[in-house]
C-alpha cells in the first residue's frame, strides 16, 4: 500500500515537472486589412527556417488574432502569412503583441510588416538573426556568380576586379556577424544564430570562434549546451579523426556497416531523391566511381529519404550502382545524419583505408582532384 502511494506520488511529480518545464506562448495582434486571412506560427527545428507547424488562426472581422499554446522548451519560431512573409520571434513565455502592416515582403527587410509593440532584446536578436539569414541568402547568390566569373575572367584586370568584389561581400558578412556579437552575445537567441546561419555554410573555425564569444551564461542555456556539443562533435569529425561507425539497411533489406568496407577508400555520400543539387552532382560521382572502383574505391550513398519507393526509383533512374543504405526517417531523424552532423545535402566524406576521415564537403572539380590525388599516391 505504501509502495503504491509512493509510486503515485512519483508519477504526480513527474507529470508536474513536465508541465512546469513547458513554455507558454501568447501572441496577439492586429493585421491591417487582414480580416479573413490566415496567420500561422512554425517552430524552428534544427536550423530549418521553414520549421514545423505549431498553430494557425483566421484573422477576425475586426483584424485581430490570437495564437496561444505551449512548447516544450524555449524556441525560435516564425510568424508567417502568404502576403507579408514572416517574422522571427523567440518563444520564452513572455506575451507578444504586434501589428502587421499592409506592405509587401522584401528580402532586404523580411520582418518589415511585423511591428512588435513590446520588443525585448531577445526579440531584437531573433530579428537580427533572420535579417542576417536573408542578407546571406542574397550574398551567397552573389558569391556563386562571382566565383564563376572569376574562373572565366581572361585578363588580370578582370580577375583583380572580381576578387575585390568577393572581398567586399565577404567583409560585409563578417561585419554583420561582428555586429550581432557586440549586441547579442548575452542573448538566449545567440546559439540559434549558429544553428540557422553557420552550420550549413561556415567552417568549424568560424563557428567555434563565434561560439567562444558568447557569455558563460548563454553557454549554459539548453541551446548553448546543445551548440557546444555540436561543435565538439564537428571537431571529432575533422580530417584525421576516425570516421564514426554506423550500420544501416540496404534497399533489399540487408545490413551494411562502414567497417565492412575497411581497407578501401570510401566516399560517403549523403543525398536524397528530392534533392536537386544532389542529383546534379551524381554524374560527377558516377564518373569517379567508374574510374576508380576497380582500383578499390567504394561509395556508400546514405539516403535522407523517408519514402522507400522514391529512394529506389532514384537509384534505378540515375544508374547509381554502388552501395546504398537508409534509415528511411528523413534527414532530421536519421541517426547517421546526426552522427555525421548533416544539416544540409549533398554532403560527402572521404574515408581512408585505415577508417580515418581524409576530407569532407568537396564537390565537383575539387572532389575529382582529391580522389585523383589519393589514387596517385
Amino acid at each position: 500500500m505504501m509502495m503504491r502511494g509512493f509510486l503515485s506520488l512519483m508519477m504526480c511529480c513527474l507529470l508536474w515537472g513536465t508541465a512546469y518545464s513547458q513554455i507558454t506562448y501568447d501572441i496577439t495582434g492586429v493585421w491591417e486589412n487582414g480580416a479573413g486571412r490566415t496567420i500561422s506560427v512554425r517552430t524552428l527545428e534544427d536550423g530549418n527556417v521553414e520549421g514545423e507547424f505549431l498553430d494557425s488562426v483566421v484573422v477576425t472581422a475586426d483584424g485581430t488574432f490570437a495564437l496561444r499554446g505551449k512548447v516544450n522548451k524555449k524556441k525560435c519560431a516564425m510568424l508567417m502569412n502568404a502576403k507579408n512573409g514572416f517574422r522571427m520571434i523567440f518563444l520564452d513565455g513572455k506575451p507578444l503583441r504586434l501589428t502587421i502592416k499592409e506592405s509587401e515582403y522584401s528580402y532586404k527587410n523580411p520582418s518589415g510588416p511585423y511591428v512588435l509593440e513590446n520588443e525585448t532584446r531577445d526579440q531584437a536578436a531573433a530579428q537580427a538573426m533572420i535579417q542576417f539569414w536573408s542578407d546571406d541568402y542574397i550574398r551567397n547568390f552573389s558569391l556563386g556568380g562571382l566565383g564563376l566569373s572569376l574562373k572565366r575572367a581572361d585578363t588580370r584586370q578582370k580577375r583583380d576586379s572580381i576578387a575585390r568584389e568577393i572581398e567586399r561581400v565577404t567583409k560585409e558578412q563578417q561585419d554583420q556577424m561582428e555586429a550581432f556579437l557586440k549586441s547579442y552575445s548575452d542573448s538566449d537567441v545567440a546559439p540559434f544564430f549558429i544553428e540557422v546561419n553557420m552550420l550549413r555554410m561556415m567552417s568549424l573555425e568560424q563557428i567555434s570562434a563565434f561560439y567562444d564569444r558568447f557569455t558563460d551564461r548563454v553557454k549554459q542555456t539548453e541551446k548553448g549546451k546543445e551548440m557546444g556539443e555540436r561543435i565538439a562533435q564537428l571537431k571529432r569529425l575533422a580530417p584525421g579523426s576516425p570516421a564514426p561507425e554506423f550500420e544501416l539497411t540496404t534497399p533489399d533489406g540487408k545490413k551494411l556497416a562502414l567497417k565492412d568496407l575497411r581497407g578501401h577508400i570510401v566516399l560517403i555520400d549523403f543525398w536524397a531523391s528530392w534533392c536537386g543539387p544532389c542529383m546534379d552532382e551524381m554524374p560527377n560521382v558516377k564518373a569517379i566511381y567508374e574510374k576508380y572502383h576497380d582500383r578499390g574505391l567504394e561509395i556508400v550513398g546514405v539516403s535522407m529519404d523517408n519514402n522507400k519507393a522514391n529512394w529506389e526509383r532514384a537509384i534505378e533512374r540515375a544508374g547509381l550502382v554502388w552501395h546504398h543504405v537508409s534509415s528511411l526517417k528523413g534527414m532530421n531523424r536519421c541517426p547517421v545524419a546526426k552522427l555525421y552532423q548533416v544539416v544540409a545535402i549533398p554532403k560527402l566524406y572521404i574515408i581512408g583505408k585505415d577508417g580515418k576521415i581524409i576530407a569532407k564537403d568537396l564537390r565537383g572539380e575539387e572532389l575529382r582532384e582529391k580522389i585523383d590525388e589519393l589514387f596517385e599516391e
